[in-house]
């Protein structure tokens, strides 16, 4: 008998741990005059270069994407406003969306190796945010720090990462 209530508290803790999702916002607050909802969700995302970063971005009902991304050696190659970033969410809608900004590489010694830092942003809809809410990302084709396009297949643990850190940008 001890046993089975045993069981069936940890069935319950389970069920309750499985639909428990802690948010880590970078920011979370509330604009103090207009109580517009203004917060940042950051992912990490692994690859060939030393760091990939994507973020979410809300600011009332204006929504950006943001990837920071890192390559090895000093890049010099300025990613202009407007460069195109395609995304496929996991439901199949393949989201477009434009760099609102030009981004010019940051030079880190990490140790003695050079690492070019980009921070990107580009504008999205809400019906973006909610097509990942839906089924995450799971393919990214952006403009590459090298004049080429950089192709990533988001790993499954990530994909559902992604969702639901588009979850948290909602709540």
């Amino acid at each position: 008998m001890k046993l089975k209530a045993s069981l069936i508290v940890g069935l319950i803790f389970l069920g309750f741990a499985a639909n428990a999702q802690i948010c880590k916002y970078i920011v979370n607050e509330k604009d103090p005059i207009t109580d517009d909802i203004i917060r940042t969700v950051r992912t990490r995302l692994t690859g060939p270069t030393p760091f990939y970063f994507f973020s979410y971005i809300r600011n009332g009902s204006d929504f950006k994407f943001n990837v920071e991304v890192g390559d090895y050696g000093e890049l010099d190659t300025v990613i202009p406003k407007g460069s195109e970033l395609v995304m496929r969410a996991g439901n199949g809608a393949v989201l477009k969306m434009q760099s609102i900004e030009r981004s010019v590489p940051e030079i880190i010694n990490d140790f003695g190796t050079k690492i070019s830092r980009y921070d990107i942003t580009f504008q999205m809809t809400e019906q973006d945010m909610k097509d990942i809410t839906e089924s995450g990302i799971v393919f990214i084709r952006i403009m590459e720090m090298k004049n080429t396009f950089s192709d990533q297949v988001v790993p499954e643990a990530v994909v559902e990462i992604s969702k639901a850190n588009a979850e948290c940008i909602f709540k």
